[in-house]
């Protein structure tokens, strides 16, 4: 009985010594099938999120990385590298074209359309030093859908990515103790660009000590989606009516809301929750039911599984059936956690018959 004793309190000390690892829904393993695929985007339909859990994985483009659908779900612009020059893959013909090659510019990180098709840029408007013009010196600017100006820097430093809206002409962003010395708390921010690169009704809406990034807005713009860092990543989101803040992921593994679906009851997000050891950026793409209990988490892709690969920076199309995302490869860069680009892909949803 002593040795039991023993043992009992071993194992609750271990126990209480362990991280919980945390479950998920595996949908990557799809098999193959000798059945009709019928996809719903082909046939005009709309996908409904989390109603779906057969797809394909197809590469798109052979470079390239942080890829983000047009507002009529026709094309896909992504960046070339970091500090790099801005593409578009048109779906009608399969062709890929430079946006920014004709301008002279200091390279770019990040690009987004705005809802009238115009371009919203992330980058420096001086490039000296990669890691200080990442955190310190990223700013906006705003480039015409016709390309007819060079991209026009508006300012408005910030960290990392924006939030865009698929409704108007809002954007959300942060501003933080890491990318602006001495500006603490961290802040979320939403206002509004006005045509030709001009930033106005700036409201903070949260704030926070920890490091936070913004995501996506929720359908009708009732909210807003966020990373917040804690020291992992976590999904949290905000209710802009009330104020309200919710920890969507629930989870001690890394992992950041990437690509809301429109009817807004999911997000994408990065996780590594499949790893032994949560936190380690051996990332995949996840569904994550946005009700703030984290048990609804759904596992899309196995890029992981190959060492020195990730699948990272999903968007979904506006409507809902497909998912554009780059394939990371493993930086020697600590401060590229998520990866280099290594090419575009497109999952996409079937139905069986």
């Amino acid at each position: 009985m002593k040795n039991l004793g023993t043992i009992l309190v071993a194992l609750m000390i271990f126990g209480c010594a362990v991280k919980k690892l945390p479950v998920y829904t595996d949908l990557s393993r799809q098999d193959e099938e000798c059945g009709q695929k019928v996809y719903p985007c082909a046939q005009g339909k709309k996908c409904p999120s989390g109603e779906f859990s057969h797809f394909t994985i197809r590469r798109l483009v052979e470079f390239g990385e942080r890829p983000v659908w047009s507002p009529d779900g026709n094309k896909i612009a992504f960046m070339e590298k970091e500090f790099g020059e801005a593409y578009e893959y048109d779906f009608a013909g399969g062709q890929v074209k430079c946006l920014t090659c004709g301008f002279k510019h200091q390279g770019f990180l990040r690009i987004h359309y705005l809802k009238d098709g115009d371009y919203l840029l992330l980058g420096p408007k001086k490039h000296g030093n990669d890691f200080l013009d990442r955190v310190f010196h990223t700013g906006f600017f705003w480039m015409p859908a016709d390309l007819s100006q060079a991209p026009k820097w508006i300012g408005e430093e910030h960290y990392e990515g924006v939030a865009v809206s698929r409704e108007s002409r809002k954007i959300a962003y942060t501003r933080t103790w890491l990318d602006s010395p001495f500006h603490f708390p961290s802040a979320l921010y939403v206002a509004e660009l006005m045509r030709e690169g001009k930033i106005v009704n700036r409201k903070a809406v949260y704030f926070s000590v920890n490091l936070i990034e913004a995501q996506d807005f929720l359908p009708g713009e009732r909210g807003i989606t966020f990373t917040r860092y804690t020291p992992t990543y976590e999904a949290f989101g905000i209710d802009l009516e009330t104020g309200k803040v919710t920890n969507y992921s629930q989870s001690p593994a890394s992992e950041e809301p990437e690509g809301i679906f429109p009817d807004g009851k999911f997000t994408l997000m990065e996780s590594d929750r499949h790893a032994m050891n949560p936190g380690d950026m051996d990332l995949d793409l996840y569904m994550l039911r946005l009700d703030g209990t984290g048990k609804d988490v759904r596992r899309l892709t196995r890029f992981s599984d190959t060492p020195g690969e990730k699948a990272s920076n999903p968007s979904v199309s506006p409507e809902g059936c497909r998912i554009a995302f780059m394939k990371s490869k493993k930086s020697a860069d600590p401060q590229k956690l998520t990866g280099e680009g290594g090419g575009i892909f497109l999952l996409e949803f079937y139905e069986r018959k």
